[in-house]
């Protein structure tokens, strides 16, 4: 991602996402030790090293989503 300009609503849209996870929870992103979510956003809102690298992360997941079959995987075959 070291090419692809990281846009306003790039941002917006991962803030989206890690709000819908407990704020009591913790991460861990690269070498660095657990951060509680709201610093976590914090570090994406200021595009620091661990924010960028969970905004890639955040990214990549949500493009390979687009991979996913159509077809209802409920039914019986």
């Amino acid at each position: 991602m070291e090419s692809e300009t990281i846009t306003e609503d790039m941002i917006n849209l991962v803030i989206a996402r890690l709000k819908t996870i407990p704020e009591n929870a913790r991460l861990s992103v690269g070498n660095s030790a657990q951060m509680q979510m709201t610093d976590i956003i914090d570090q994406v809102r200021n595009q620091t090293e661990i924010g960028k690298q969970v905004i890639e992360t955040q990214l990549f997941f949500l493009r390979s989503l687009s991979n996913l079959p159509t077809e209802d995987v409920s039914a019986d075959h």
